[in-house]
């Protein structure tokens, strides 16, 4: 009878426990407008747009529409811009300067005359310290959590248990850290059952010039190494931004079958920080969970350090205009315009981008074969 009594105990002490970390692993989601920085859906008109909040107008979410999400980068230059919003979602003046397109677009009026919902996440305001950006990324921002959990969490509660729309991201620069961060913390909030929708998370997540960085740029970086990613508490081990980008993105597409493709551009954003030989763990981690492309026609023709933006607006112009890309071969290459299967089938395939000018009808990939070590 005694030995009853204590399994009893032991099994019900277990079970207290069990409870008791599931309540502290429970997270609390609530909209907090009292700042500039968060989710800007878009109107139909110029300059119409608003913060996530309950009970939206259908002209800037509808929960019949699908999804469509851009991530900013870093934003030196405001001056003519009201948030960054509405200069930074058209043709980037930089790429008017450098390539002499005379083709302005309104890429936010596009997707919405196509069906989507349009959002920005918005962060101009606060992404101007260069160094301070990966921090406000993963760790921490404002005292609390870190942006990509703020902004994980307004996403989940716009769209909403009922949402069944596709959701698309796109990040340029910092923000495909953004958009990658915001994916993963999604994950989490779902495994920590802040939300059971899986139509919250994106199922394609669109890379242009993806900044990795160096450690030196990044604030305090020898003290931070060892830091815990924000809400989620996993350590950073000491990696470094490109080995933590592939990490994250092989986790992120191991649990959700997400449709990864990414452009790279300027050495400085992204390519200088992998080694394409086979000898980086990480490149091969990250290739193999995506399909990777390096703007080579781009660089040629205007220099690396000055295609960044050209890169975006390539990219962009591939999602609007539904834009398709083919290899050498005749098969279907890397683009926006591919559709999320299309791009899983690519996954562990490079490409390097040929035409030498900013016309995308003239433009095609070339399959890189890696046994050559040339990519």
């Amino acid at each position: 009878m005694k030995k009853g009594i204590l399994l009893f105990t032991v099994v019900s002490l277990l079970l207290c426990s069990v409870m008791a970390a599931a309540a502290c692993n429970k997270v609390e989601m609530s909209y907090d407008n009292s700042t500039k920085y968060g989710i800007y859906w878009f109107g139909d008109d110029n300059y119409d747009y608003i913060r996530s909040g309950e009970d939206m107008d259908k002209k800037y979410f509808d929960p019949d529409k699908p999804t469509f999400l851009f991530a900013h980068g870093w934003e030196p230059d405001r001056k003519n811009s009201t948030d960054g919003l509405f200069e930074d979602f058209v043709t980037h003046k930089e790429t008017v300067s450098k390539t002499g397109t005379s083709d302005i677009r309104d890429y936010a009026k596009i997707l919405k005359e196509q069906g989507y919902n349009v959002a920005c996440l918005s962060w101009f305001s606060y992404a101007n310290s260069l160094s301070n950006l990966f921090n406000y990324i993963w760790l921490s921002f404002d005292g609390g959590y870190a942006l990509s959990v703020r902004f994980a969490m307004e996403l989940a509660l716009v769209l909403g248990e009922n949402y069944d729309g596709d959701v698309k991201m796109v990040g340029h620069s910092y923000g495909s850290q953004l958009a990658l961060a915001t994916t993963y913390q999604l994950v989490k909030l779902q495994e920590r059952k802040a939300f059971k929708n899986d139509h919250i998370i994106p199922t394609r997540m669109t890379l242009a010039d993806p900044y990795f960085g160096a450690t030196f740029l990044i604030n305090g970086w020898d003290n931070i190494k060892n830091n815990k990613i924000s809400l989620t508490n996993e350590p950073l081990k000491e990696r470094e931004p490109s080995a933590l980008f592939a990490d994250i993105t092989d986790y992120v597409v191991g649990k959700k079958d997400i449709a990864v493709d990414m452009y790279f551009g300027m050495s400085l954003a992204s390519a200088a920080y992998y080694k394409y030989d086979g000898s980086d763990p990480y490149f091969e981690k990250l290739s193999q969970k995506s399909t990777v492309v390096k703007s080579e026609g781009l660089k040629i023709k205007y220099g690396d350090t000055s295609i960044h933006n050209v890169v975006r607006d390539w990219t962009l112009l591939t999602v609007v205009d539904k834009v398709l890309m083919y290899d050498q071969y005749g098969n279907l290459a890397p683009s926006g315009g591919a559709s999320n299967e299309q791009i899983k089938a690519m996954r562990g395939k490079c490409y390097n981008q040929v035409y030498q000018g900013f016309n995308l009808s003239k433009d095609s990939m070339a399959l890189v074969d890696r046994s050559s070590e040339e990519f």
